[in-house]
């Protein structure tokens, strides 16, 4: 049911960003990640009803962490205030390295059926986190002064960021001692963009 909030800020900040896009690479990448996000919830929303939930959209409602929708908002916040940087800075990178870090995770320990699910989906997330960065790092390194603006953005998602890891960790069932290890893909990404 997380997985299905995530994929849904995906699919509806990457289709807004689309027209956000600086140049045509980006708005291009961007189109083929609304396609990649819109698969990817089509496929979980199908994996639920496989599962036996009747009304997958009732039950991701319920099952929702308020940490994920919370995150999702602000995500689309940014999109709505037309701030290209921020807004890739918490959907392909925030959003994508925590998708890909669960969904590894989950794939370890998944049924055949899931494990083969969450391989697809792990494939694209990586690339979207790498649009990300590579995006980010190009911006970044041209004017260094965003930097600051970033890293108070980030100040202001990382709790959400953290509840959604925790959240995430709980339920896929990651040891205590793996959850530092993961974590620390988030925070390698944001220090390799010097954010921290």
């Amino acid at each position: 049911c997380n997985y299905s909030v995530g994929e849904t800020a995906a699919l509806e900040g990457a289709a807004g960003l689309v027209q956000l896009a600086p140049d045509r690479n980006s708005k291009i990448f961007m189109a083929t990640q609304v396609v990649d996000e819109a698969r990817h919830l089509e496929v979980f929303l199908h994996r639920l009803r496989e599962l036996g939930v009747a009304d997958p959209e009732a039950e991701i409602a319920r099952r929702a962490q308020p940490a994920l929708v919370d995150f999702k908002g602000a995500l689309l916040d940014l999109v709505d205030e037309g701030d290209w940087q921020a807004a890739v800075f918490a959907q392909n990178v925030i959003l994508e390295t925590m998708e890909y870090t669960v969904f590894r995770l989950h794939a370890a320990n998944a049924d055949a059926v899931t494990r083969d699910v969450l391989a697809g989906v792990i494939a694209d997330e990586r690339r979207h986190a790498g649009f990300g960065e590579n995006d980010l790092g190009r911006s970044l390194a041209a004017d260094p002064s965003g930097r600051a603006r970033l890293r108070t953005i980030r100040g202001r998602l990382d709790p959400m960021v953290l509840g959604v890891f925790e959240g995430a960790l709980d339920d896929v069932g990651a040891p205590a001692e793996e959850r530092a290890r993961l974590a620390s893909e988030y925070l390698d990404t944001v220090e390799r963009l010097g954010l921290t």
